[in-house]
């Protein structure tokens, strides 16, 4: 997918669930490029609520997309020969998913426009549970969660996301059981020489 293909896919799907008030942020690649490290990526990732399927589905259809994988957790869809690109919901069904949500801020881009995003520190959230539903990924996902890491440590996340809320993620940790995991990913970045106060686990 070129790189202003993507971008009009993405307005696309977007207003329609804006105008079937299907409320969405953005995750996966797309997030992070906002958060300061740009990369190609082919698949647009977004979070919404689990309630809406039934609108999505028919939105989606109505774009030319089939749904070739759905759970609880989350639906894939392609187009007809992969033309349009692939576009992958997760879904939140609990009040801590929809808080997710709610937090969000609305980013203005130049090449990808205005779309709320998710914050970084929900971002590690998602990856963790992403690591405990799918282990053969890790290695991608422990790379995602460096990387906000190293982009908090050197100050170049953009000003209208929040600071790192580290305390937050630390009970998700320990429900997916990755405690150590997530200490081992932050003592890696911030390490003990380095001051990192209220990052401590």
């Amino acid at each position: 997918m070129t790189s202003q293909k993507l971008p009009n896919i993405l307005k696309i799907v977007t207003d329609n669930l804006t105008k079937d008030q299907v409320p969405y942020s953005l995750i996966g690649a797309l997030a992070l490029g906002l958060y300061g490290l740009p990369r190609f990526t082919a698949d647009i990732d977004l979070l919404t609520e689990g309630r809406f399927w039934s609108l999505i589905s028919g939105t989606m259809e109505r774009l030319g997309y089939t749904c070739y994988q759905k759970t609880k957790s989350f639906a894939q869809f392609d187009s007809e020969l992969g033309v349009l690109g692939k576009i992958d919901f997760l879904f939140v069904n609990t009040q801590e998913g929809k808080d997710i949500l709610k937090r969000s801020v609305l980013v203005n881009n130049e090449l990808m426009g205005s779309h709320p995003v998710i914050q970084p520190t929900d971002y590690i959230t998602l990856k963790l549970m992403a690591i405990a539903n799918n282990p053969d990924r890790c290695s991608k996902d422990e790379g995602d969660i460096l990387t906000v890491f190293k982009l908090y440590k050197k100050g170049v996340m953009p000003d209208n996301f929040t600071a790192l809320e580290i305390d937050r993620v630390y009970p998700f940790a320990e429900r997916f059981g990755l405690r150590k995991k997530l200490q081992e990913y932050f003592d890696r970045v911030f390490h003990a020489s380095d001051d990192i106060g209220s990052f401590e686990l």
